[in-house]
């Protein structure tokens, strides 16, 4: 099998490198199309969360606090 040389000596295969760069940037820039959205949605819910998390772990601290009215002294 014999490939198709320049001049220099060198091998033409800069068109299909082309192509294969062009389509790895095309598959990235589709993830990215659809990842992005679902990745905003999922902060917010996300951050919702950690707010209703964070307001049962204050309640959960702050009840416990005034179940035990004679903590034991600390030195």
């Amino acid at each position: 099998m014999t490939t198709s040389t320049n001049p220099n000596g060198t091998t033409n295969n800069s068109g299909m490198n082309f192509w294969k760069v062009l389509g790895v940037i095309a598959v990235v820039l589709l993830a990215l199309a659809m990842v992005g959205p679902l990745l905003k949605g999922l902060f917010w819910i996300a951050l919702f969360g950690l707010a209703i998390y964070g307001g049962y772990a204050l309640y959960k601290s702050r009840s416990a606090k005034n179940s035990n009215p004679n903590p034991p002294a600390t030195f």
